[in-house]
């Protein structure tokens, strides 16, 4: 067998398309229609490769050989050009319109195989002429079939160049590298192919475009990390929808809870006036307005939690007044279940700590309500101490407990064991789960011992740090005698587009015989403020024409404004009350509102008139 150099660089072409493709093939990737076109790509111009091959040796014992075999491979050859050029076609359609070309298209596959069908009987038709110069090594065929070969060549050309002409734009940068090289350098090689029909490397330019199209663009691993990337995109673009869908609907849902706690708590309020049957409605109402103000909360907690946006605010507190306070209410729920409830705090807590109160409470809270809740009889044991530098929260309760095959269940969201024996318990499931992401977000632990039909013990342990107590922001202290407060002659603004509200809040306040006037946008109040001589203001967030937080941009533009405006919102988000005080206002109150919560918050301000 006689060797030329154009033998040896088909040689190495095969060497490094055998390498690539067994790379592309082992390493991960994508399957989609690109990956799949590109590997059948590689396949096409491996075997294009081992064709010419046979082609040379072919030409070198011509008459050694049958001639139909002959015959056989030389027209396969020039069959592969074919194949190979329709397949880069298609690879240039589908970049080009990646969203509506596909290769499971029906139409365009029968196309496809028609024109290769017919192509091969074309070719078939004509014979195949060989040259042959033994002296100087020089071997080709040429003939009518070789001629249609290089029209077809040229057409895939031509359409190759339109249609990345027509949609230059439409391609990326990277992926209209190798089709420019396999264009260019496939001209070239036909011009030189056409005055030295004896070098034929159109299989070596073809192999040369495979590698390009790995390297610069269909790189499996490149591939999967924009795959990856995107389905991150689109995950985080998801969940922050969700979050901020939660979070708006739980906006929205607290105004109109606003005036179901108000006028509920009105109703309450002439107790000696109505029958017992709705003073136990009213009381019912106010119950379950309660339970859906904490589903809200929860929700959206845990859109926060999903969003990585949930934060500690940590200030210094006094550990055991916090505990208390939560204990009394904690204790009214235990006595409507007729429930006994043990309670130890550790004598050596602190009595100032540092860390997050409104957190911690809430966790305490979501133990202590679960094991009301799943208790109905028994006890309820809540315990906390104070171990290295961390507070320990412990409560137990004998109740229904968890079976083990449930444990692992425990701090899903919206999961609710057994809960066929529990369809008369009010919840989402979201309470553990928050517990559980809250606990970690302070650098604690949280553990669970459960016995089937005896009870369940929950656990944590949460670092904290030692407060300064003379840094604490106490809460103004509850009211003990209601509607004793009175400041007659005092003149108060209600700022809100929402007139219901403004009915609740008349309603709530009516006993403390202020002078009351209201409005209903922004910039209608810095005209009656700077007009008008009030002595607090009530101002709603979100209005039309003008909100609260630009209102009080603008009032405190005036070195003179003294006016203490209260901020009022549904807006009860982590970290609402310390950026509506760095806006301006000297307080913050969080819709819906009890008659006890806005008494503390002008008592705080005003001082306790009788």
């Amino acid at each position: 067998m006689i060797v030329t150099s154009t033998t040896y660089v088909i040689i190495l072409s095969i060497i490094y398309i055998f390498s690539l493709s067994i790379i592309f093939q082992a390493k991960k990737n994508v399957t989609n229609d690109e990956t799949n076109l590109y590997g059948g790509i590689i396949i096409v111009n491996f075997i294009g490769l081992i064709l010419h091959l046979l082609c040379d040796y072919i030409s070198y014992n011509y008459t050694a050989l049958p001639y139909t075999f002959s015959n056989i491979i030389y027209k396969l050859y020039l069959f592969h050009f074919f194949v190979f050029g329709s397949l880069f076609l298609r690879y240039t359609l589908l970049i080009i319109y990646k969203d509506k070309f596909s290769l499971s298209n029906k139409n365009t596959n029968l196309i496809h195989v028609v024109l290769a069908i017919v192509f091969l009987i074309v070719i078939f038709f004509f014979p195949t002429e060989l040259y042959q110069d033994y002296e100087k090594t020089i071997f080709y065929t040429y003939g009518t079939d070789v001629k249609i070969t290089y029209v077809m060549i040229a057409t895939v050309q031509t359409a190759t160049v339109i249609m990345s002409l027509l949609n230059i734009k439409r391609i990326d940068k990277k992926k209209a590298i190798p089709i420019f090289i396999f264009v260019v350098t496939s001209a070239i090689m036909t011009m030189i192919q056409r005055a030295h029909p004896e070098i034929v490397l159109g299989e070596c330019i073809n192999s040369f475009t495979c590698l390009l199209m790995f390297f610069t663009i269909e790189n499996p691993d490149v591939r999967m990390l924009e795959y990856e990337q995107k389905a991150k995109e689109l995950a985080i673009s998801a969940s922050e929808a969700k979050s901020a869908f939660l979070s708006s609907m739980s906006h929205e849902l607290r105004t109109p809870l606003n005036a179901i706690v108000g006028l509920s708590e009105d109703i309450a309020s002439y107790k000696e006036q109505v029958p017992n049957e709705v003073k136990e409605d009213t009381n019912d109402i106010i119950n379950a307005s309660n339970t859906l103000l904490e589903l809200i909360g929860n929700i959206l907690d845990i859109s926060k939690i999903e969003g990585g946006k949930l934060e500690l605010i940590e200030a210094d507190y006094f550990p055991k007044e916090e505990i208390e306070s939560l204990l009394k209410i904690m204790r009214t729920k235990v006595e409507e279940k007729d429930l006994e409830l043990n309670v130890f705090i550790d004598p050596n807590i602190p009595d100032c700590l540092f860390g997050d109160r409104l957190r911690i409470k809430q966790i305490i809270n979501n133990f202590l309500s679960n094991a009301i809740k799943y208790t109905e009889k028994g006890h309820v044991s809540f315990g906390v101490r104070w171990i290295n530098n961390a507070l320990e929260i412990k409560v137990a309760d004998s109740g229904r407990g968890i079976k083990p095959e449930d444990m692992g269940k425990l701090f899903e969201k919206f999961e609710r064991l057994h809960v066929e024996k529990t369809s008369s318990v009010q919840g989402t499931g979201l309470g553990l789960s928050i517990t559980k992401s809250l606990v970690e977000l302070m650098g604690g632990s949280i553990n669970v011992d459960s016995v089937y039909g005896q009870g369940s013990t929950f656990s944590v342990i949460i670092p904290q740090k030692l407060g300064d107590p003379t840094k604490v922001v106490r809460e103004a202290l509850s009211v003990e005698e209601k509607h004793t407060t009175d400041y007659t002659g005092k003149k108060l603004l209600v700022v809100d587009d929402n007139k219901l509200n403004i009915k609740v809040l008349r309603k709530a306040i009516a006993s403390f015989n202020f002078e009351i006037d209201e409005c209903y946008d922004g910039q209608t109040a810095i005209n009656k403020i700077n007009a008008g001589n009030y002595d607090i203001v009530l101002m709603d967030i979100m209005m039309p024409i003008m909100g609260g937080e630009e209102a009080m941009g603008i009032l405190k533009q005036n070195p003179d404004f003294k006016i203490p405006v209260i901020a009022l919102t549904a807006d009860a988000t982590t970290g609402a009350k310390e950026r509506y005080l760095a806006c301006g206002f000297v307080d913050y109150l969080a819709k819906p509102f009890s008659r006890d919560i806005i008494a503390k918050k002008l008592e705080n301000i005003l001082g306790n008139t009788k």
